[in-house]
C-alpha cells in the first residue's frame, strides 16, 4: 500500500483500468449490499439513499465516482477514506475497482446505515 495525503490505496495492478461507469456500478452494488434497507429518494436532483434521513449518495465524475456520506463527521474512519471539511458531510473518492469492492468503504457504509437506525428522526 502507497500513502499520500495519509489516504490509504492499492498498489497498481496489471488489470486494465475501469471505465468510470463501470467504478460507479461497483460502488453502487457494494452500497446496496451494505445497506439493503435504505431507500431512493431525490434530494437537490440528485438520488440519495434514506433510512429516517439521508445517508449516502453515489455520482460519477470525470476522473472518480463520489459516494457523500450525509453524517460523515459522525462516522468511524479508521482507514482515513473521508475527506472533507464542512460541518457535517463527507465523502470518499473512488477510481478503480479495487476500491469500490473494498472493505473500508462496505464497513463506512454500513456504519452509516446503523448510524442511521440508531438515530431519532430529524423533526422538520
Amino acid at each position: 500500500m502507497t500513502k499520500r495525503s495519509g489516504r490509504r490505496r492499492p498498489e497498481p495492478s496489471s488489470d486494465p483500468p475501469a471505465s468510470i461507469d463501470e467504478v460507479e456500478r461497483a460502488v453502487r452494488a457494494t452500497v446496496r449490499a451494505a445497506a439493503p434497507r435504505l431507500r431512493t429518494v431525490v434530494k437537490w436532483a440528485h438520488p440519495w439513499l434514506a433510512g429516517q434521513d439521508l445517508v449516502v449518495a453515489v455520482g460519477a465524475y470525470s476522473r472518480h465516482v463520489g459516494v457523500e456520506f450525509w453524517r460523515g463527521t459522525s462516522l468511524p474512519d479508521p482507514t482515513k477514506l473521508l475527506e472533507g471539511t464542512g460541518k457535517n458531510l463527507r465523502h470518499v473518492k473512488i477510481r478503480t475497482l479495487a476500491e469500490a469492492r473494498s472493505p473500508a468503504l462496505r464497513a463506512l457504509v454500513a456504519a452509516a446505515a446503523r448510524l442511521d437506525e440508531a438515530s431519532a428522526p430529524r423533526v422538520r
